[in-house]
């Protein structure tokens, strides 16, 4: 066997977690030579029970590189362990850090990468704003991770794709497997700008209890956890309160008191996470200077005629009814139509669906 399938072989043995890894490194040197110690000598290293020194023997029989290698090459997937120098060095500092990180496409590389996270069921609010935020903050060239689930998550990436920078997806089944099966496009976005990686091996179908392991890599991975949308009990604060014990920094966009929605992140920022409105706040803390990508947007405005300022100005992320904004600016149904359409072929308004409009932040 090579260097790396030595690895492969002594992080995949049931079993041994990271501790048991560093132990037999402390004592034995390489995997190569734990390969080769015999279990007499295994039994004696202190904190290696009989069973382990016996799972490690036999794992000797069942391995099969061969077969392992083929296997990722046929899925275009490779492998990091914790002894190769590519492991990502975040995850060093966990305090169950993954053995293994099986990927296809790349590793997170940048100076700085930030999680976003958020409720699945968001609100088109939660959505934009995820996707506002990650964009600006992908254009910066900070990396955005995220789990690709429902919602937050895939407004996330999307936004981080628009923003011309790079995503990673951390999921909670193998690499090779697109969950939820809608994102099936987005997921082959991610491969192209970024990467999906999971520390579960090929063929491991998503489960309940796989998605609270998986969010201490997506903390672990990042300096900083911003969470968009999030309910009073929420996946996304069990990341967030990873990344409080894994000493990163947290942030949280405020929401409306009495929207559920709002609950989680509003409790985060009472207990001391760093309350942001805009993706500018998140630069500055880190003091990362970037052209303000809100310009143009304000350049477009200036040319606006007045009936369609008025209808801009009544806009919001929250979407309104055509009749609504008629009502609020009173103006006909067809005039605002009109100012719709102009702002429309200006960038400035999106259409949600059935006469429903909102602005256009990105």
């Amino acid at each position: 066997m090579k260097g790396e399938e030595y690895n492969f072989w002594l992080c995949s043995i049931p079993g041994i977690g990271i501790r048991k890894l560093l132990l037999l490194e402390k004592e034995l040197g390489t995997p190569e030579q734990v390969y080769r110690a015999g279990e007499e000598r295994l039994v004696k290293i202190k904190g290696i029970s009989a069973r382990d020194a016996h799972n490690i023997v036999t794992s000797r029989q069942t391995f099969s590189p061969e077969r392992i290698n083929g296997e990722m090459e046929g899925l275009d997937m490779r492998c990091t362990t914790w002894f190769s120098p590519e492991y990502p060095a975040p995850c060093r500092h966990l305090y169950d850090p993954p053995k293994r990180l099986f990927y296809r496409g790349a590793l997170p590389k940048e100076q700085l990468c930030v999680a976003v996270v958020g409720a699945r069921d968001c609100s088109v609010y939660g959505r934009e704003t995820a996707r506002r935020f990650a964009s600006v903050l992908s254009a910066a060239g900070v990396g955005i991770i995220s789990g690709m689930a429902r919602g937050i998550d895939g407004w996330a990436h999307q936004g981080a794709l628009e923003g011309g920078g790079r995503t990673y997806a951390v999921l909670g089944n193998s690499a090779e497997i697109c969950y939820p099966a809608e994102h099936a496009g987005l997921y082959r976005s991610i491969l192209k700008r970024g990467g999906v990686l999971s520390e579960y091996p090929p063929g491991t179908k998503a489960a309940p209890g796989f998605f609270p392991m998986r969010n201490r890599i997506i903390s672990g991975l990042s300096g900083g956890v911003l969470v968009v949308e999030a309910r009073k009990k929420s996946g996304s604060l069990i990341t967030a309160e990873q990344a409080l014990d894994q000493g990163k920094d947290v942030f949280a966009v405020p929401g409306r008191v009495g929207d559920s929605l709002s609950e989680g992140c509003n409790n985060l920022i009472r207990e001391g996470a760093v309350l942001v409105t805009t993706p500018e706040d998140i630069l500055d803390y880190y003091g990362i200077v970037c052209e303000n990508r809100t310009e143009n947007f304000k350049k477009n405005k200036l040319i606006l005629e007045r009936r369609e300022k008025m209808v801009y100005a009544s806009l919001s992320l929250e979407p309104k009814h055509l009749t609504v904004l008629a009502e609020e600016v009173q103006m006909d149904s067809a005039e605002v139509m009109g100012c719709i359409l102009s702002l429309l072929k200006c960038g400035l308004v999106k259409e949600i669906g059935n006469h429903h409009y909102i602005r256009n932040v990105i």
